[in-house]
C-alpha cells in the first residue's frame, strides 16, 4: 500500500482554513467536551438534545404563566416535534402561553427581496404558526398580535421590533447550527454579512440575505429539488444574537440520514474553534447560553483517510 501523503489546501468556501485549528477541533474527545466559559456559555452532552430543549422551552412558558411575566423568544423553523410536544404539555397541564411574544428568526425570500408569504407551503413562518401556535388550546394561546414573522413591510425594522418588544433584546433565542456554521440564515461569504472586522459583523441587524450555496443544499433536505429551494432569505443578524439575554441550542441534526462527519465537525468548530465571522454561530461563545449536544454528535470523527483498507 502506497502511503504517500496527498496534500492540498482547504477550499476557499470552507469556514476555517487553518489545518491546525481543524485538527484540534476534530480531535476533541467526548470527555473533554463539557464546560462553561466565562460568559456563561455552557456545553452539555445528553442522549436527546431535542427533549432537553423541549423541557427548557416548556419551563420558560410555565414561568411566564405563573410569574405573569412577558417573555420574548426568537424561534427557529421548523422544529415540529419540539413545538408540538411543548404545546401538548401546556394543554395537558393548563399552562397558558399568554405572555409569550414570538419572533420567527428567518424566512425564505426571492432574488428581489420579496418575503415568502406564510401561506406558501414551505414558508418557515407558516410552519411555525401551524406547529406551535395552532397546537395550543385556544384558551391557552398568546394573542395573535404577539406572533411575529417576516413580511415585505418589516424587513428593515425586524431587529428594532425585537428590541422594542424585549426591552433591548429577546429574553431567549432558540437555535441550531447549519452545515456552513450559520445560525438562522446568518451565512458567511454573503453580501449581507460581509464585514471587515468581527466588531463590525456583530453589529449587523436583520435583513435580506443572499444565502451560501451549502445552505441552499441543506434546505433542499434531499427531498426537494435544488432548483425549487429558495437561494435567498430574510434573517435576524448577529446584533440580535448579541443583544439576547439567553440562548438555547441543540446539536442533534440528522440532515443526511445520519450524523455525518461534516455535521459533527461544524458543531466542534462552533463550540471550540475561534470566534469568527467565518463561523457565524461561533459568536454564541460570547454570550450566556446552553448548548445540548447529542452523544452521536459527540462521538469521535475518525481520520478515515489514515485507516488501513
Amino acid at each position: 500500500m502506497d502511503r504517500t501523503l496527498f496534500d492540498f489546501n482547504v477550499s476557499e468556501w470552507w469556514p476555517v482554513k487553518d489545518k491546525a485549528v481543524l485538527e484540534r477541533c476534530r480531535s476533541i474527545k467526548r470527555e473533554e467536551m463539557e464546560f462553561t466559559n466565562e460568559n456563561g456559555y455552557t456545553i452539555k452532552v445528553v442522549p436527546h438534545p431535542s427533549s432537553a430543549v423541549a423541557c427548557e422551552l416548556f419551563n420558560r412558558i410555565y414561568k411566564s404563566d405563573v410569574e405573569d411575566k412577558k417573555t420574548v423568544i426568537v424561534f427557529p423553523n421548523s422544529w415540529r416535534n419540539i413545538y408540538t410536544s411543548v404545546a401538548e404539555m401546556c394543554n395537558k397541564f393548563n399552562v397558558s402561553a399568554r405572555n409569550i411574544h414570538a419572533f420567527c428568526m428567518d424566512e425564505y425570500a426571492d432574488e428581489h427581496g420579496n418575503v415568502a408569504p406564510i401561506s406558501w407551503y414551505r414558508s418557515l413562518g407558516g410552519h411555525f404558526m401551524s406547529e406551535f401556535y395552532m397546537k395550543f388550546r385556544e384558551d391557552l394561546r398568546p394573542a395573535l398580535k404577539q406572533m411575529h414573522y417576516y413580511t415585505n413591510e418589516n424587513i428593515g425594522c425586524y431587529s428594532d421590533m425585537i428590541a422594542e418588544e424585549g426591552n433591548g433584546g429577546a429574553d431567549l433565542i432558540l437555535s441550531a447550527t447549519g452545515w456552513i456554521g450559520h445560525t438562522a440564515f446568518i451565512d458567511p461569504l454573503t453580501k449581507k454579512f460581509k464585514a471587515d472586522t468581527l466588531e463590525e459583523f456583530l453589529n449587523i441587524k436583520a435583513g435580506f440575505v443572499d444565502n451560501h450555496r451549502l445552505t441552499t443544499a441543506q434546505n433542499s433536505g434531499g427531498a426537494t429539488a435544488l432548483w425549487h429551494t429558495a437561494s435567498y432569505s430574510v434573517s435576524i443578524g448577529p446584533w440580535d444574537v448579541m443583544h439576547a439575554r439567553d440562548h438555547l441550542e441543540r446539536h442533534d441534526l440528522e440532515s443526511l440520514g445520519g450524523y455525518s462527519a461534516w455535521e459533527r465537525m461544524i458543531s466542534r468548530l462552533q463550540l471550540y474553534g475561534p470566534v469568527c465571522k467565518e463561523v457565524p454561530a461561533s459568536i454564541y461563545q460570547l454570550t450566556k447560553g446552553t448548548i445540548y449536544v447529542s452523544e452521536d454528535t459527540a462521538r469521535p470523527i475518525e481520520p478515515s483517510f489514515l485507516k488501513d483498507f
